[in-house]
């Protein structure tokens, strides 16, 4: 399974990766010009069923032998529009999401200072406005390994992609491992998560790739 975020793709681009991945279905947010789009593609052995699409995410349900609940996350690149994808974040929670939920990708925002090297310090009002809003849904990162920063422009470089999950996501893939991938022809990792770790990455119910 691929999320792809920033893709610039219309459906007829979708539509030639989708075969050239070797997928059967997808569900795309169209880019706008040449910015913007998102595209979730998958193989007929998951049951996938579609819950809602914005330019913020494309969020689904995955039924198997257990249903649990896959948002792929495009954060608001604008420094001054950035409270638009918490507010979508707290949407997509509405009173409480009881399934277990993993919502994953390109946050476009540090949760920590650390998470950043170069360039200017990032106000801790910003980082508190992301922090809240995962403790408002109930969400926390669940790690990763490898390389931390996930996006570098010269000598920046910063951890703005990440997974996060909630208590029954944990719990339902208790081995389940992010890795920060390699930089290929993007200014961002890919986020590869197996949601039953490295001992079996193949093997493995549900391969989910974040690709920028």
């Amino acid at each position: 399974m691929f999320f792809l975020s920033e893709t610039h793709f219309g459906k007829i681009k979708a539509e030639k990766l989708k075969r050239r991945l070797g997928c059967d279905h997808f569900i795309i947010d169209e880019s706008d010009g040449r910015s913007g789009g998102l595209l979730m593609l998958w193989r007929k052995e998951l049951n996938i069923q579609c819950l809602g699409v914005s330019n913020f995410f494309i969020d689904v349900e995955i039924r198997g032998d257990e249903v649990w609940r896959l948002t792929g996350i495009y954060g608001e690149p604008k420094w001054d529009q950035k409270h638009l994808t918490w507010e979508a974040l707290r949407a997509l929670y509405g009173g409480g999401v009881l399934m277990p939920w993993l919502a994953i990708g390109d946050f476009n925002e540090i949760l920590y200072h650390h998470e950043k090297e170069g360039g200017r310090r990032r106000a801790q009002v910003h980082l508190q406005a992301f922090q809240d809003a995962l403790m408002d849904c109930e969400l926390a990162d669940i790690g990763f390994s490898r390389v931390e920063f996930t996006w570098q422009r010269g000598r920046i470089r910063e951890r703005l992609d990440r997974g996060t999950a909630n208590a029954g996501w944990n719990t339902l893939f208790p081995n389940a491992q992010l890795i920060n991938g390699e930089m290929v022809k993007s200014d961002h990792r890919p986020l590869i998560v197996n949601t039953e770790g490295c001992s079996s990455f193949v093997k493995g119910p549900c391969l989910v790739l974040v690709i920028e």
